[in-house]
């Protein structure tokens, strides 16, 4: 039917058919004339001839290749047997790529989970098995809380605005211990499913501390009343901010507040005579970090490698953890090192004597 209403508008609802509801990725996905008119029927009431719509694929095709949806040397859609099946739209997220963001949101506690029925909803093709991913974490008021956090700290770092707020430990459910933090946010980081401020210290920098050495971490489950400060004095790093960030996250280990210090090489060997249990223990250690490998004789039960770092107290707490590995050696080759771990594990002892 030509003349009816909707024959304009079967162009666009086509169009939309084969965008939601035909893979680019199943070789054993696709549609037919049959299901195409089932479906054109079903959203106008109207129905339509073969030839009209064998003359709306040639113009989708034509669209697509003129829009740069697809690529000019094969039709977006083309005929196999009796199935018609569609490429891939450029930019359009793939089949693999779509499972893992939503897995990678259902593992995250700070996103709400219902982002995924929107992925789910845009490319439902992916989906339609029955698709299980992780099993999602759902605390609703965490996620909103975190969701307006982000958004605040994204604001201040962009537009270079003191952030002040209450900083606290998480005990049984609530912020205990807060102490009021007025910061000169830098930049953001992921890690361990936890979003950390990166920010300097305003209040270490009054009181005469390099602002390179007043960087410190701040995570976000640990950070409330957060407001901007416009009027304070914002302490940044002007073009070399890029540069400042990277130093830092390769030099803080494991997120943990840190006061600042100077990269160094420190080389680790580890022995044992159990080649199970030394791969276990290298293994514990390079977890959070990453060593450069120096001397490989696992078979012989011996590794040596070196890890780049400073001299931080979760460096230490590496350190500690590997020693508890059972018949495994450690021998670390840098004097200060050694006499800060040995400070290190005095301080432990006493507290467990006190």
């Amino acid at each position: 039917m030509p003349n009816t209403e909707y024959s304009k508008l079967k162009l666009l609802y086509l169009y939309h058919y084969f965008r939601k509801y035909v893979s680019a990725e199943a070789p054993g996905d696709g549609t037919t004339m049959a299901d195409m008119m089932a479906y054109l029927n079903e959203m106008t009431g109207a129905e339509f001839e073969r030839k009209s719509i064998y003359s709306d694929i040639d113009r989708l095709n034509q669209f697509a290749r003129s829009a740069g949806l697809c690529d000019d040397s094969s039709p977006w859609i083309e005929l196999d047997g009796k199935t018609y099946r569609r490429g891939e739209i450029i930019g359009d997220l793939t089949f693999d790529e779509a499972r893992l963001i939503v897995d990678a949101i259902n593992a995250t506690d700070f996103i709400d989970s219902g982002l995924c029925e929107k992925i789910k909803g845009m490319y439902p093709t992916y989906f339609k098995t029955g698709y299980k991913s992780v099993v999602p974490h759902d605390d609703k008021q965490v996620q909103k809380r975190s969701m307006y956090l982000l958004n605040t700290i994204r604001n201040a770092i962009e537009e270079e605005i003191v952030l002040e707020f209450k900083y606290g430990y998480v005990v049984a459910g609530g912020l205990r211990g807060t102490v009021d933090k007025l910061v000169s946010p830098i930049g953001l980081d992921f890690k361990n499913s936890h979003y950390y401020l990166i920010a300097v210290d305003n209040m270490a920098v009054d009181g005469g501390l390099k602002k390179a050495d007043a960087i410190k971490n701040y995570r976000l489950d640990r950070m409330k009343a957060v407001n901007m400060r416009p009027k304070e004095t914002y302490c940044g790093f002007d073009n070399n901010r890029d540069e400042v960030l990277r130093r830092f996250i390769k030099t803080s280990l494991d997120a943990f507040s840190y006061k600042g210090t100077d990269d160094r090489h420190v080389t680790i060997t580890m022995r044992s005579s159990d080649t199970r249990k030394l791969l276990r223990a290298y293994t514990g250690f390079s977890e959070d970090m990453k060593p450069t490998i120096i001397s490989d004789k696992i078979e012989k039960g011996e590794i040596k490698f070196s890890v780049e770092t400073g001299l931080v107290p979760p460096f230490f707490n590496k350190l500690f953890k590997t020693c508890m590995y059972e018949d495994v050696e450690m021998i670390i080759d840098d004097e200060e090192v050694k006499k800060k771990y040995e400070e290190y594990l005095k301080k432990a002892l006493k507290v467990c004597r006190s």
